[in-house]
């Protein structure tokens, strides 16, 4: 009991020594040995528990979609208007961006080079993407395609604002304000009337 506590812990060390070193240099470009170097540990030891880096990331991106999943899943269980729940929604993305959360952004926006996810992850996220387009062509009578496009397009908002947040050029109560704002607007321009 105490060895598989233990191993627990060192998995989760990797982990999160992965996440930090992403976090840090903004890319997905980081070898075992960085990861090693990170705890001081050797590169063998990062083998017994993953095979590559890309596995690693894979995982911490698994951890991220689900929470990504569930805020979906009661978004859309919510009883407010669309513009309402995808305005938090956002909001929700914004805080995570701005707080150390931007992995999943940065996997994503490489996920055409080398892609680091695995099918059932890749296939995870796709189904996470449908059923929100699918969401937003109930409400706003899109096309699956302009959905999906809209929604892309919103997600650039709490993205770009984030950074701004992230390198102090910017409130995260003042970024929080204009990603609603600019939201909203972009809703409004769509939601059938």
């Amino acid at each position: 009991m105490k060895l598989e506590a233990k191993e627990e812990g060192r998995r989760e060390q990797l982990l999160e020594a992965t996440r930090r070193l992403i976090l840090a240099t903004g890319s997905l470009n980081i070898s075992l040995n960085d990861i090693a170097d990170e705890l001081s540990v050797s590169r063998s030891l990062v083998y017994v528990y993953f095979d590559s880096v890309a596995q690693i990331i894979d995982e911490l991106f698994a951890e991220e979609a689900e929470a990504i999943d569930r805020a979906i899943v009661r978004l859309i269980n919510d009883d407010s208007s669309f513009r309402e729940r995808l305005t938090r929604l956002f909001a929700a993305y914004l805080d995570h961006l701005a707080t150390g959360g931007q992995l999943g952004y940065l996997v994503l926006r490489e996920r055409n080079q080398d892609n680091p996810l695995s099918a059932a992850n890749s296939r995870k996220f796709r189904r996470i993407l449908r059923n929100l387009s699918r969401h937003a062509v109930d409400a706003l009578a899109l096309r699956p395609r302009e959905a999906f496009v809209l929604l892309e397009l919103i997600a650039a908002i709490p993205e770009s604002l984030a950074r701004m947040v992230r390198s102090g050029k910017l409130e995260i109560e003042i970024a929080q304000e204009t990603s609603a704002m600019l939201i909203g607007s972009a809703i409004d321009a769509y939601e059938v009337h």
